[in-house]
């Protein structure tokens, strides 16, 4: 039993799968898509079209320095953005270190992000839910959190 334990942990680590463990499957070319069009898009001459990607429905979820949560609808998290772009010389984001995880028609992406407001970078991780229906893949939640220096 220990030994198996073993090897089963060994081959998690170097990312082999055991045997009998099935491959995750390929992960939909539009899916992939819509995550490349999330920082893409995110400008200010094509915001309207950045805010197709989003369900009716999304939330956004980000962690504070001071321990609390910050709560916003799909109307307060694209205002936020709006105003950002009205305010700022230079406001853009990139992904490092994507990773879509698709099961069926769900979906989470994880990645690192940099974000870059008037010429200062902030460094952060986040996670995108996403869902498909008949009208195609849209995402449905954020979560980030930027990193804290200690």
């Amino acid at each position: 039993m220990m030994r198996r334990l073993r090897c089963l942990l060994s081959a998690m680590v170097i990312g082999v799968a055991p045997a009998g463990a099935q491959r995750p499957a390929p992960v939909d070319t539009v899916l992939e898509r819509i995550v490349r069009d999330y920082t893409g898009l995110y400008s200010r001459d094509s915001f309207d079209v950045w805010t197709q990607l989003f369900r009716p429905g999304f939330t956004s979820l980000s962690t504070n320095a001071d321990g609390t949560l910050t709560f916003r609808s799909l109307k307060d998290f694209l205002e936020a953005q709006r105003l950002g772009f009205q305010r700022a010389r230079e406001m853009r984001e990139e992904l490092e270190n994507v990773r879509i995880e698709q099961q069926g028609r769900l979906a989470a992406v994880w990645a690192d992000f940099v974000f870059h407001y008037d010429g200062r970078a902030s460094r952060g991780k986040l996670v995108l839910l996403a869902a498909a229906d008949s009208g195609g893949w849209r995402f449905s939640s954020l979560m980030f959190s930027y990193d804290r220096n200690p």
